[in-house]
């Protein structure tokens, strides 16, 4: 399953900083599957461990 649609669908029941990756992500989705998850982290706004425990809840 793509990365985006899982995203669209668990988004109602992420947490408010998971939500601020997921809005990052829907929104510029080529800039962000070039960055590094500490780019990405700085990108969106969220702490480089956010975005590594964001990864693991969808499964990627």
């Amino acid at each position: 399953m793509n990365c985006l649609i899982r995203i669209r669908q668990r988004y109602p029941d992420l947490a408010q900083s998971d939500r601020k990756l997921a809005d990052y992500l829907l929104a510029q989705p080529d800039t962000a599957r070039h960055l590094s998850s500490q780019q990405l982290a700085a990108e969106a706004g969220v702490s480089q461990s956010s975005v590594v425990k964001f990864a693991q809840k969808l499964g990627v």
